[in-house]
C-alpha cells in the first residue's frame, strides 16, 4: 500500500523543483521513510518533427536508503519476509524463498556495494499520458550541464513496466557521471531520445538539505 500512496502523492505536487515526501502507512501515519521527487515542464518532439508540450516526474532512490536490509542476510530475510507476506504469503513460497535466497543477498549486495542510486522517469504527453517507453529500443540521453560541457549516455531500457524508465547510477561507470550530474546542486538540460521521438526539459540543482 505504500507504493500506491506514494504515486499519489506525485500525482498531486505543482511544477517546481526537487521535493520530498514522507511515506505513510494504510493508517496514514508516516513511516519514517521518505522519498525525493522532481516533476517539472519539457517539451517533447515526436517522428513527424512537431513539439509538444510534456511533463516530466523523476522519484531518487539513494544507495544509502537501502543500507539496512544489506547489513546482513539476517536482516535482508527479514525484508523480503514482510515482501511476501504483503503480497502472497504462501507456504510454497516461503520454502522456495528460502532455497534461493541466499544466493540472491550475495548477489543483491554486491550490485547494492557497487551502485549509487537509482532514477525512476516518468514522462506524460500534452494529454497527460503517460508515454511508453519499448524495451526493444534503447535510450540515448544528453546532459548539458552548466559549464557548456555534455554528456551522453546510451542505456538498455530496465523496466517493471513501460510506462517508466529505470536508470541505475554505477560506481566507476559511464553511468556515474549522469548520476552525479542529475544530482549535482546546478540545474542540468536533458534531452532524451527514443524510438524516433525527443524529450526535452531542464532539471533544477538538486539540493542535499532536503533531507
Amino acid at each position: 500500500m505504500k507504493y500506491f500512496i506514494f504515486l499519489f502523492l506525485i500525482s498531486v505536487f505543482s511544477y517546481s523543483q526537487w521535493k520530498t515526501v514522507d511515506i505513510v502507512n494504510d493508517f496514514g501515519k508516516k513511516t519514517g521513510e521518505k522519498r525525493e521527487i522532481f516533476e517539472g515542464k519539457g517539451t517533447f518532439k515526436n517522428i513527424n518533427n512537431i513539439n509538444y508540450p510534456m511533463t516530466v516526474k523523476l522519484r531518487l532512490s539513494k544507495n544509502d536508503e537501502d543500507g539496512d536490509k544489506f547489513k546482513s542476510y539476517e536482516s535482508y530475510y527479514s525484508w523480503t519476509d514482510s515482501l511476501i507476506m504483503a503480497n502472497d504469503p504462501t507456504q510454497r513460497n516461503k520454502i522456495l524463498r528460502r532455497k534461493f535466497l541466499k544466493r540472491d543477498y550475495e548477489k543483491q549486495k554486491l550490485l547494492y556495494e557497487n551502485r549509487l542510486g537509482q532514477l525512476w522517469f516518468t514522462i506524460y504527453d500534452n494529454n497527460n499520458k503517460a508515454i511508453t517507453f519499448d524495451s526493444s529500443n534503447r535510450i540515448i540521453i544528453t546532459l548539458k550541464l552548466y559549464n557548456g560541457k555534455e554528456i551522453y549516455w546510451l542505456d538498455d531500457i530496465k523496466l517493471s513496466t513501460n510506462r517508466y524508465w529505470t536508470f541505475f547510477g554505477k560506481k566507476n561507470n559511464d553511468s556515474e557521471k549522469v548520476y552525479l550530474a542529475i544530482t549535482d546542486p546546478n540545474p542540468v538540460e536533458v534531452e532524451i531520445s527514443h524510438s524516433g521521438s525527443k524529450y526535452y526539459f531542464e532539471i533544477d540543482g538538486y539540493n542535499k538539505s532536503y533531507y
